[in-house]
């Protein structure tokens, strides 16, 4: 199966994001915003990285602790918005992920991505309120990688700031667009930006 074969596949699998989970999720958003806390979305920490693919053997990623210090800006009442990929999909120690994630002090939802390989509960037993594939709020869908879609806007990560999909997208923006990647973007500026980013959106080469 061809990279590009793959990403199809995983598209297809977010295309319907669940509805009660856009049910409730929408309603932590609107309440959150309605309270006058913030929402922040980030992506991609990759926080332990492989030493070689397809080996269990990782280390902390180089500016691990850059990221964790960039999110005590966040407040209890605040929530993020995780669009996936904690760590590489080849980490395997499980209480040393939930030891890092667990004591992040504020409302937290998780949108699994293609490294997040461990089960929903584990990643619950971390903290995350909700655990999903994708969502949609207020037309906006949430994604880990981007996707064909109808609504909005598509919000997602796995492209790490790269200009080039391989496929032409015309309503997508990327967290790591915005340095989502190590810092916590409010999800309000990602909207803001969406017009212009979608500007920059190249289709590869090949195609």
């Amino acid at each position: 199966m061809t990279n590009e074969q793959k990403e199809d596949k995983l598209m297809d699998a977010l295309k319907h994001p669940s509805e009660s989970h856009s049910k409730e999720i929408s309603k932590l958003i609107d309440d959150t915003i309605r309270k006058k806390h913030k929402v922040y979305c980030m992506s991609d920490w990759h926080l332990f990285i492989r030493k070689e693919k397809g080996k269990p053997e990782c280390h902390k990623r180089p500016n691990f602790n850059e990221i964790i210090k960039n999110l005590k800006i966040i407040q209890p009442d605040d929530l993020l918005i995780y669009l996936g990929d904690l760590v590489d999909g080849e980490f395997q120690d499980k209480e040393t992920l939930k030891n890092v994630i667990l004591p992040m002090n504020f409302n937290k939802i998780l949108v699994i991505g293609n490294n997040d390989l461990f089960d929903v509960n584990f990643y619950k037993s971390c903290g995350f309120k909700y655990v999903v594939r994708s969502f949609v709020w207020h037309d906006i869908l949430f994604t880990h990688c981007p996707v064909k879609n109808d609504n909005h806007i598509n919000v997602h990560g796995h492209i790490h700031g790269y200009k080039r999909y391989y496929v032409p997208y015309t309503n997508h923006v990327d967290v790591g667009f915005l340095d989502g990647r190590k810092v916590p973007v409010e999800l309000y500026s990602l909207i803001k930006i969406q017009p212009k980013y979608s500007k920059l959106i190249k289709e590869c080469p090949e195609h």
